[in-house]
């Protein structure tokens, strides 16, 4: 990975949540062109280990820009517990796109807890954009 790009997961201390966040290029400058591109290697089993994926897109407003919202329900290969997937992408500067997600398993309490973890941290999320 180039310097200029970056990526960071965390895993909450009971292994429930998964929360990351990464800043690049790998699929395009627009939030619409970066999602495509990671669903679609999510989508690829065998790179991914995420299987029957069912996605649902949101256009909504990131640090005064344009972004994507995604949601994702799918589970891991050769596993049945459903789990979903929550994400944002927005345009930063020089062509690179954020992607901050969090990711459980798909029950009531886990769930109620990870809207209230992607909302604590879309508010966290800088980006690096020109001034205007």
């Amino acid at each position: 990975m180039p310097a200029s790009e970056v990526q960071s997961t965390w895993r909450s201390p009971d292994g429930e949540y998964d929360l990351s966040v990464k800043r690049d290029r790998s699929y395009g400058s627009t939030p619409q062109a970066a999602s495509a591109g990671q669903l679609a290697w999510y989508r690829d089993s065998a790179e991914s280990s995420m299987a029957d994926l069912e996605v649902t897109t949101h256009t909504t407003r990131q640090n005064g820009r344009d972004a994507l919202w995604v949601e994702i329900d799918y589970h891991w290969v050769k596993q049945s517990e459903p789990r979903k997937r929550l994400e944002v992408f927005v345009a930063g500067r020089a062509g690179y796109v954020y992607q901050l997600l969090v990711d459980t398993s798909a029950t009531a309490p886990r769930l109620a807890e990870q809207t209230r973890l992607f909302a604590t941290a879309r508010k966290s999320l800088l980006i690096d954009v020109t001034a205007t």
